[in-house]
C-alpha cells in the first residue's frame, strides 16, 4: 500500500497512527481471548439436557476443546510465518481473520460436537497467526521509544476478550455470544484495508519509496523530513548487511553467534513463560479453592469476573510503565514476585494439610497476586523483547518459530497439571511452578536491555556478553 503524501504536512511529528494501527491489529486478540474463555461460561449450557449441542458433553470434549486452540495452533505457525515474509504483513494479518469468521459460521450455523471440534481447529489458524504476525507488525510499525507500550496492548487486549467473554456468558447463551463475535472480527478485517504495509518489510521487497512514505505517515512528517531518511536508511543498512547470508533459513540464521545466543535465551524465556503456573492458575482457579477447602465469598460468575479484572489493569500499569523501566526490571520483579507468593501459597496448604489455623483470604490473594504478575509482566514482556531484539530481516520467522514453541508449551502446561496434582499433591506442584518462576528470574537477568535501543546496539551488548 502507498500512502498518500497528503498525510505528510507536519514538521513536529506524532505517533497517532502508530497507536490507532496497533490498536486495530490488536482486536486480534480481544478475539483471541474471547475464544479463550469461550468454554467456561458455556460449560454448565453444554453439559446440561438441555445442550445445544443435541446432547450433553463430556469432561473430556470439553477438555479436549480447551486445549485444541494452543495444540493445534503450534503446527499451523510455520505457514503463518512463510505468508508474512511472502505476502506481507498487512495481508497475512487479513488472512488469518477468515478462519476465524468460518469458525463462527459454522458453529451457529451446524451446532454438534464435530463441528465445535472443527470449528476450534480453524480458531488454531487465527490465533496462530495472531502470535506469529500481529507482534512483528506492531514493532515494526512504531518508534523505539514506544514500542513497549504499544507491544502491551497485545495482552491488554487479550485480557479484554477474556472479560467481555466472561460477562456477555452471565446473561447470554450459547448462540447470542456466538453473534457478539462476529461484528468484532468482520470490524477487523474492514479497518486492515486502510492499514499501512510495515515499512521494514517494504524495504526486504526493494520497495523504497513506499517505505519512505509509510514511515513518514506513521510518523506524522513530510517524506523528506531527516528523521524519515535516516530510519529508512538504517533499515536499508541492515538489510543489506544480512544479504550477505547465501539462504535465509533458520539454520542459516543461526549461523550468526550473537543472534544464535539472544534466540536462546528467547526461547528460555518463552518456556518459563508458558511453565510459570500464571496460566493454570487462571484455568483451574475455582477448582484450586475448593481444593484448599475454601469456598470463594462471593458467587463462580463475580469471581470469574474477577480475575479478567485484575488482568486488565496489570496490563494497563504496564502500558503506563512499560517506557519508564528496562525490560529486564521488570520481567525479573515479575518472576520474583510471582515466585515468592507461589511459595507462600504452597506453604499455606503443606500448613492446612497439618491441620494450622490459616487466614482465609491468604488464598485469593496470592491467587490475584500470581494472576497479576502474570498479566502484567510475564506473559506480554517477552512477545516485547523478543521483537526488539531480534532483526527486522528475520523478525517474522523466529517470533513463529517461538510463537510455536508458546503453544506447544502452553498445551503441555495445561495437560500435565492434573496429574501432577494427583500424584504430587497439590503444594508441590506450585511449588514447581514456584521453581520455574526462579528459573525466568534468571534467564530474564540473561537477556540485553532492549528498551529504547536499534537492532545494532542489542547487538552490541549481546557481543559484550560473550565475551
Amino acid at each position: 500500500m502507498v500512502v498518500s503524501s497528503q498525510y505528510n504536512l507536519q514538521d513536529t511529528g506524532h505517533t497517532r497512527w502508530q497507536w490507532t494501527y496497533s490498536c486495530i491489529v490488536s482486536l486480534g486478540f480481544i478475539i483471541y481471548g474471547m475464544e479463550s474463555g469461550w468454554l467456561s461460561p458455556l460449560i454448565e449450557e453444554l453439559q446440561s439436557q438441555n445442550s445445544p449441542l443435541g446432547a450433553p458433553v463430556s469432561d473430556m470434549v470439553v477438555s479436549w476443546w480447551a486445549t485444541i486452540i494452543p495444540l493445534c495452533g503450534a503446527f499451523v505457525v510455520p505457514i503463518c510465518t512463510y505468508l508474512a515474509d511472502t505476502f506481507g504483513r498487512k495481508l497475512s494479518i487479513m488472512a488469518v481473520i477468515l478462519p476465524e469468521i468460518v469458525s463462527i459460521i459454522i458453529r451457529l450455523a451446524r451446532p454438534t460436537v464435530v463441528s465445535v471440534t472443527i470449528s476450534r481447529i480453524f480458531c488454531s489458524f487465527s490465533a496462530a497467526g495472531f502470535f506469529a504476525i500481529i507482534p512483528v507488525y506492531i514493532r515494526e510499525i512504531s518508534q523505539e521509544h514506544i514500542t513497549g507500550s504499544l507491544g502491551s496492548l497485545t495482552m491488554l487486549s487479550q485480557n479484554i476478550g477474556i472479560l467481555v467473554i466472561y460477562l456477555i456468558g452471565a446473561f447470554f447463551d450459547y448462540f447470542y455470544i456466538l453473534c457478539f463475535f462476529l461484528p468484532i472480527t468482520i470490524a477487523m478485517l474492514l479497518l486492515m484495508i486502510k492499514a499501512p504495509e510495515s515499512p521494514a518489510y517494504l524495504v526486504k521487497r526493494m520497495k523504497i519509496s513506499e517505505a519512505y512514505e509509510t514511515v513518514a505517515f506513521l510518523r506524522g512528517l513530510k517524506i523528506n523530513d531527516e528523521r524519515v531518511v535516516r530510519a529508512v536508511q538504517y533499515m536499508q543498512k541492515q538489510e543489506d548487511e544480512f544479504k550477505s547470508l547465501p539462504k535465509i533459513g533458520i539454520f542459516s540464521i543461526l549461523k550468526d553467534k550473537p543472534l544464535r545466543r539472544g534466540f536462546i535465551l528467547l526461547i528460555m524465556v518463552f518456556t518459563t513463560q508458558a511453565l510459570s503456573g500464571g496460566f493454570a492458575i487462571i484455568t483451574y482457579a475455582s477448582v484450586i479453592l475448593t481444593s484448599m477447602g475454601t469456598e470463594p465469598a462471593v458467587n463462580p460468575e463475580l469471581q470469574s469476573i474477577s480475575l479478567p479484572i485484575v488482568m486488565i489493569i496489570a496490563s494497563l500499569m504496564l502500558t503506563i510503565i512499560a517506557e519508564k523501566f528496562g525490560r529486564r526490571t521488570l520481567q525479573a520483579s515479575g518472576y520474583s514476585i510471582s515466585a515468592i507468593t507461589f511459595t507462600i501459597l504452597a506453604t499455606f496448604i503443606l500448613l492446612q494439610d497439618y491441620g494450622y489455623a490459616t487466614p482465609r483470604w491468604l488464598p485469593i490473594g496470592c491467587m490475584v497476586t500470581i494472576v497479576a504478575m502474570y498479566a502484567g509482566t510475564i506473559r506480554p514482556l517477552p512477545f516485547i523483547v523478543a521483537a526488539e531484539l531480534l532483526h527486522f530481516r528475520v523478525r517474522a520467522k523466529l517470533m513463529g518459530v517461538l510463537a510455536m514453541l508458546i503453544g506447544l508449551m502452553n498445551s503441555v502446561h495445561l495437560f500435565s497439571y492434573i496429574p501432577l496434582k494427583t500424584y504430587l499433591g497439590l503444594s508441590a506442584t506450585l511449588m514447581i511452578f514456584g521453581i520455574c518462576n526462579v528459573f525466568g528470574i534468571l534467564f530474564s537477568l540473561l537477556l540485553p536491555e532492549t528498551k529504547g535501543k536499534t537492532d545494532e546496539e542489542i547487538r552490541t551488548l549481546i557481543e559484550r556478553q560473550m565475551k
